[in-house]
């Protein structure tokens, strides 16, 4: 699959770092963290969804998602580590290495994480390889996991280097 967007920099950034730490968080359970790297539009999808498949009330969804002392809190997040779990194997989540952010525009931007890779490895070229591709938006001037975003991969229009 090619991912949009140019390479502004040979070398992984802040916004690679900040996606492997997401893969990093979901993949130790880290599920609060991993919440506040989510964007705005994420957040309200993923409780939208969780409150519906639970017949739970929008406005206990939403308390649940903003109060870390809210007692359906863990369900909420539990849920939302299931459902990436379903999408990425949690046995792929480790020995992630990074390769340079591909930038679609200034907000923005596709991280690529390959799979097993055993040793401090950058991917610099275009490669056929496996892992995750994980979207990011610059929000609040701070890049967080924007899930939504995969709806740039069908996006034909748009070119890029290799």
């Amino acid at each position: 699959m090619r991912i949009p967007g140019n390479r502004r920099s040979q070398e992984p950034d802040e916004v690679g770092q900040r996606a492997g730490l997401f893969a990093e968080s979901i993949r130790d359970g880290d599920m609060d963290l991993a919440w506040s790297m989510l964007s705005k539009e994420t957040r309200g999808m993923r409780m939208g969804v969780w409150a519906t498949r639970n017949s739970i009330d929008m406005q206990v969804a939403y308390r649940a998602a903003y109060d870390a002392d809210h007692p359906m809190r863990p369900s909420l997040l539990d849920d939302f580590r299931t459902t990436v779990l379903r999408l990425w194997p949690l046995e792929d989540l480790t020995d992630l290495a990074a390769a340079p952010t591909r930038y679609v525009d200034d907000v923005h931007a596709f991280v690529f994480l390959p799979f097993g890779v055993t040793d401090e490895t950058v991917v610099q070229h275009s490669t056929l390889m496996s892992g995750l591709v994980i979207p990011m938006l610059l929000e609040e001037s701070l890049w967080q996991v924007d899930l939504p975003g995969w709806r740039f991969l069908d996006d034909s229009k748009r070119g890029g280097d290799g």
